[in-house]
């Protein structure tokens, strides 16, 4: 197993972790991670199994991106951590705390809740847009996004796939993450693999206004189950990408829960 890739910003005596969702890196919470290590954090931009600059494995699971983790948090010394976690790596954040609580002091989780997702066809459509890419057919970016067009209208998500495009020395371009892996992981992703078991300290879940991801209705006393000192607030004109929809107001109720937490 490799060790997985980051970008620590900041010296500050607390860390906090940040992990990404599916086909997403570290380096797209860039903008955000500035602005935690300008109030004292040192922020950890990690990129799981199979995305970003980290190692490329056929095996993918929420527990192995757990196990990954763990390495990551013995390696640094990491104890008593903050994590913010967005969609699949929001669920790899909460099955962490749930298995080795004494590595968190707080969550926050960004539009994702602990339960099996029915499939989305809006993922699936994006890796099988993914998928179909010749890249030896693609001479600049503008090509790609021409390709993903077909399978994705929205233009900001367009722009967040095509930061995981990469040029080689040869001229060529190559994608961070594993396509080929992650298109057959879906149905594992949208998942959430742990049936017991509480996590004590305080959690904060943010909805996106626009998202369905979290039905507040439906899964506030599942989330309790499992985070019984949880909170749920919704972020108005915010989609699935809060933090990208809402910049501001992400980092500010995240800073202000954090400091009365």
């Amino acid at each position: 197993m490799g060790k997985l890739f980051s970008n620590i910003l900041g010296s500050g005596s607390k860390d906090l972790i940040i992990l990404h969702g599916f086909l997403g890196m570290g380096s797209n919470w860039k903008a955000q991670a500035k602005r935690f290590e300008s109030i004292g954090y040192r922020v950890h931009l990690i990129d799981l199994r199979n995305h970003g600059k980290s190692f490329w494995d056929s095996k993918f699971d929420y527990n192995l991106m757990v196990d990954d983790l763990y390495e990551y948090f013995q390696y640094y010394k990491l104890k008593k951590t903050i994590i913010i976690g967005h969609s699949m790596g929001g669920k790899t954040a909460m099955l962490l705390s749930l298995l080795k609580p004494e590595l968190i002091d707080q969550l926050i989780i960004s539009d994702i809740s602990p339960k099996d997702y029915q499939s989305k066809a809006e993922v699936r459509k994006i890796a099988e847009g993914l998928m179909n890419l010749n890249l030896d057919k693609i001479e600049k970016r503008k090509d790609l996004d021409i390709h993903i067009e077909k399978y994705v209208n929205d233009f900001v998500i367009r722009q967040f796939l095509m930061k995981n495009l990469y040029r080689l020395s040869s001229g060529k371009f190559s994608f961070y993450p594993n396509i080929k892996v992650l298109e057959k992981s879906i149905s594992i992703i949208e998942k959430f693999p742990y049936a017991g078991g509480k996590f004590n300290k305080p959690v904060l879940f943010l909805k996106g206004e626009r998202s369905n991801y979290i039905n507040i209705k439906t899964d506030k006393d599942l989330i309790r189950s499992y985070f019984p000192n949880s909170k749920i607030l919704e972020i108005e004109k915010a989609g699935h990408w809060i933090h990208f929809d809402r910049p501001d107001l992400f980092f500010n109720k995240v800073k202000d829960w954090i400091n009365i937490s």
